[in-house]
């Protein structure tokens, strides 16, 4: 199959979006989750290789994204993303069969990655670092963790050093009005007003 082929196959069967030449469907979305790929096709015309690029998000994580980062266009980082999925076939030929396999690896990676303790693991990996890599995902997640902490003190102590002209370890995406929305949420989850979807 041709890579035009690959995403003929794809579209026929989910939703799709276009970021820049890469082509991105939506292989799940409901109560327990957003499963998307990105897939790819690389080697030579006798020797492909199927590439796919998993990630995934959970309704409350969207909703939390959105309101403190306010992302554009509704934009939402995902809250996993995988190792890219690597099959060469055995007649160096990828077919629709080989789409469908690289389909049920990915679902079933989502429910490995949705228990409970991968979550809390996670977060509690982004609410102990200010940073790691790449920061562009991970600070945001850190902030968020902090919220569902309800850690206010960190946040107001975020959000003093911005004021006071330093920027601590955060990059240039990290925005001051980001830690201002943070706080009366983080205070929210401290009172017991809204409970933390994942404990961590």
């Amino acid at each position: 199959m041709k890579k035009a082929e690959i995403i003929k196959y794809l579209k026929s069967k989910y939703k799709a979006q276009k970021f820049d030449s890469a082509w991105e469907f939506i292989l799940k979305d409901d109560d327990e989750g957003e499963l998307a790929i990105i897939p790819n096709l690389s080697g030579t015309p006798k020797r492909q290789q199927l590439l796919a690029l998993p990630s995934l998000n959970l309704p409350w994580h969207k909703q939390l994204d959105l309101q403190l980062f306010q992302g554009k266009d509704g934009f939402v980082r995902p809250f996993f993303v995988g190792k890219q999925y690597r099959y060469y076939s055995e007649s160096g030929i990828v077919e629709e069969e080989h789409i469908d396999m690289m389909i049920e690896y990915c679902f079933e990676w989502f429910k490995q990655q949705i228990q409970p303790e991968p979550v809390a693991l996670d977060m509690k990996k982004h609410y102990e670092q200010i940073t790691g890599f790449p920061p562009a995902g991970w600070q945001p997640k850190h902030i968020l963790a902090c919220v569902l902490k309800g850690d206010v003190e960190k946040l107001q102590s975020y959000l003093d050093a911005f004021k006071r002209g330093d920027r601590m370890e955060f990059i240039p995406m990290i925005q001051q009005e980001y830690f201002e929305r943070a706080i009366p949420l983080a205070e929210k989850y401290r009172s017991g007003e809204l409970v933390s979807p994942v404990r961590f």
